[in-house]
């Protein structure tokens, strides 16, 4: 199980493009944080760059276990996350900090300068974690998210890379 990392202590891991073989995992810990978590095709088409997908997919390892991804594409100088998720037994530890910095890194070396999102408005640990990475409100999403009771507001939030 991943475990979180001590208190002021730095994050370890590592962060590489997801592989088909990372896509039980991916798989795992959607369904663990996701209310609406994506399927085993959805993940599969972004793993080992496939041709046909215009999605892209990092994974965060510690101590050689999968505990988080993130996917997202990228059109000319723009990159959008379309899912984050850190498995919940490493959330809390600053892996997720370090992961979006990380992801967001690769994403400039690929030639991105801008970074979009969506995030749900009763995400509020996420939408700190974007506020504190710099990202800024571009807007609200009107019943963009399904939920177990009907729909939710989407956050629309941009950063400069």
């Amino acid at each position: 199980m991943p475990e979180r990392a001590a208190p002021g202590q730095p994050v370890s891991g590592n962060v590489r493009p997801a592989r088909s073989g990372d896509v039980e995992f991916l798989v795992e810990i959607d369904g663990l944080v996701n209310v609406s978590p994506w399927n085993s095709r959805q993940f599969a088409a972004a793993c080992d760059g496939a041709v046909e997908s215009t999605e892209s997919a990092l994974v965060l390892e510690h101590r050689g276990r999968v505990c988080g991804f993130i996917i997202f594409s990228s059109v000319l100088d723009e990159a959008c996350i379309h899912n984050l998720a850190v498995h919940p037994a490493s959330q809390g530890g600053r892996f997720g900090r370090s992961f979006v910095t990380a992801a967001l890194e690769f994403m400039e070396q690929d030639g991105a300068r801008r970074c979009l999102l969506e995030v749900r408005e009763s995400n509020t640990a996420a939408r700190g974690l974007y506020e504190a990475l710099n990202f800024q409100l571009d807007g609200i999403r009107k019943n963009y998210y399904p939920t177990s009771t009907g729909r939710e507001d989407a956050r629309l939030m941009s950063r400069q890379l």
